[in-house]
């Protein structure tokens, strides 16, 4: 299980949209991990001017920590989201030739991501599918304020924020870019997707 998965929207939105996670499994290879987990952001370095956001829990996302901070961290998991599927392509086959030996999980549209493994030479050892939500989903908030809630997986960002930001704009107080920056510093391990953010938050006035 990840909570990376259960990021919500239309296809065509969600080919902007790609999460790779990092980690060591306690009891596995957890201990003495520092090294290893020093050369996946390394790897991740590579393609900083490409990545929308990252970080992990305990050092920040990236507007709160530096990639050489994280290339430093004693934490045993990362994250990284990528914008295109070239990108993630490109870090895949690099974690790949380097054979570190540690769990990587990429959340995106399954077609997609079955299809970038397929062109490097992975064989996905898992696959796990968000079945969506039961219950009183009448009580959830609109599924365009779904769309942006839903890139932070430990619910950090609020719906109630999320309709702040859209008020900020509309009165001249934020732009775009500073409305999807404030949301996005919510998201501590920084899988919220800030490039993502931006356009949904255009969509959203644009169809108000």
């Amino acid at each position: 299980m990840t909570h990376t998965l259960h990021r919500r929207g239309k296809p065509e939105d969600l080919h902007e949209d790609y999460v790779l996670l990092a980690m060591q499994a306690r009891g596995v290879n957890r201990e003495g991990c520092e090294e290893k987990m020093g050369q996946v952001w390394e790897v991740l370095s590579h393609y900083e001017a490409d990545l929308t956001n990252f970080g992990n829990m305990t050092d920040g996302n990236s507007h709160t920590t530096s990639m050489d901070v994280l290339k430093r961290t004693t934490w045993h998991m990362a994250h990284a989201v990528f914008k295109d599927r070239e990108t993630l392509k490109a870090c895949l086959k690099e974690f790949k030739e380097r054979d570190l030996g540690i769990s990587v999980v990429i959340s995106g549209l399954y077609e997609e991501t079955e299809k970038i493994c397929s062109e490097i030479g992975l064989s996905p050892h898992t696959v796990e599918h968000s079945l969506g939500v039961f219950g009183k989903t009448e009580l959830l908030p609109e599924e365009n304020v779904l769309e942006i809630t839903t890139m932070c997986g430990h619910a950090l960002v609020s719906p109630s924020l999320v309709i702040q930001m859209i008020d900020d704009i509309n009165e001249g107080r934020r732009t775009y870019e500073e409305a999807a920056e404030e949301l996005s510093k919510m998201c501590d391990c920084g899988i919220f997707n800030l490039y993502r953010a931006k356009k949904l938050l255009r969509k959203m006035i644009s169809e108000a």
